[in-house]
């Protein structure tokens, strides 16, 4: 099946306390996004990689590609005000009867063998969120007490979220709401199920300066 990576890349990376947006922040010399798609690319050769960014950051992601002699093939596509809309924006111009993964820029770290579990259950069900577990306890807290949870019940999602492109392009048809967060509580505002599927626990979020440290000493092991 014809298959597309689309990779986000519109963040600002607030917490990131950087001047630059935080997928581009050197991560082992070079962009942390460009580990990520040279990640998808890695996987699978054939791989159409799309790529979000937001309009103000085209040209410097251009230049970066110039500098660090970038040339995975890849195309750029404008992003909208909110993650709903820039995926929409990338959805545009995917054919149907395709698969597509979705996937954060900051997340360079992803397992092939993650990917490779949410491509096929995607095949198989139609879509796949992979997600890892709590290890922590939590506590649900309410405006004036916390009541202690069953970790158990509750699961931590990552991405790659994949789909087959015309559920998914249906589903971005509706109108946005501030509760689609990611693509999975895109694709249930239209009733369909969520198929949930292992990740892995070193596919973190670069957010914070102490994730770089983190993500430099895991790709020395990879």
């Amino acid at each position: 099946m014809r298959t597309f990576a689309v990779i986000l890349a519109g963040g600002i990376g607030l917490r990131m306390e950087s001047e630059i947006p935080k997928q581009f922040i050197p991560l082992a010399g070079k962009p942390v996004i460009m580990h990520t798609i040279s990640n998808f690319r890695k996987f699978d050769s054939k791989l159409e990689i799309i790529v979000v960014l937001p309009e103000e950051h085209v040209d410097l992601w251009k230049e970066l590609c110039n500098e660090f002699r970038f040339e995975i093939e890849h195309t750029i596509i404008r992003g909208g005000k909110e993650r709903f809309h820039s995926v929409k924006n990338a959805l545009d111009i995917i054919p149907d009867n395709c698969l597509v993964m979705i996937h954060d820029g900051v997340r360079p770290l992803v397992s092939h063998r993650s990917i490779d579990r949410v491509r096929q259950k995607a095949i198989e069900k139609g879509n796949a969120i992979p997600f890892v577990d709590i290890n922590e306890s939590i506590r649900k807290v309410g405006k004036d007490k916390s009541k202690a949870v069953k970790r158990e019940q509750f699961k931590i999602i990552q991405t790659p979220q994949a789909f087959i492109s015309q559920d998914i392009k249906l589903a971005y048809q509706q109108k946005y709401k501030k509760s689609f967060t990611d693509d999975a509580s895109v694709y249930e505002g239209l009733g369909n199920k969520v198929e949930l599927v292992l990740g892995n626990n070193k596919n973190i979020k670069i957010t914070r300066p102490i994730d770089l440290i983190i993500a430099e000493r895991l790709l020395q092991e990879m």
